[in-house]
């Protein structure tokens, strides 16, 4: 239960900064600076960052996270080299596949144009 109010609160926070965004130049009765309003949805942001943090969800997607970079550490990734070959090849095949269906689309439009309907295109 403590959880859900952590959370609730958390978006009544960045609610609220979100609202004073646009509400601040009218409380104040006059021009109120863009870097104040951002500072105040930033303020809000990360409070409420700090708030879910607090919680068991917070927690948890933290620790899924800090995981998460661990195994991206573990992975291994392509050099420079073969990404670039991969993506040729990837090119290429696009490529390869567009005429391909370019060509059956041109062979239905003959067959249906000329066999079919009796047009000459």
């Amino acid at each position: 239960m403590i959880d859900k109010i952590k959370l609730a609160l958390a978006a009544l926070i960045l609610i609220g900064g979100v609202y004073g965004y646009y509400q601040l130049p009218v409380w104040m009765g006059l021009d109120v600076s863009i870097l104040l309003r951002v500072g105040l949805v930033l303020v809000s942001i990360i409070a409420a960052a700090g708030v879910v943090l607090a919680s068991e969800t917070g927690a948890s997607f933290l620790e899924f996270a800090k995981g998460s970079r661990t195994e991206l550490r573990k992975m291994v990734w392509p050099t420079g080299q073969e990404a670039r070959q991969m993506t040729l090849i990837v090119l290429v095949l696009v490529v390869v596949i567009a005429l391909f269906l370019w060509a059956i689309d041109a062979v239905v439009f003959e067959l249906v144009y000329d066999w079919l309907l009796g047009v000459d295109s």
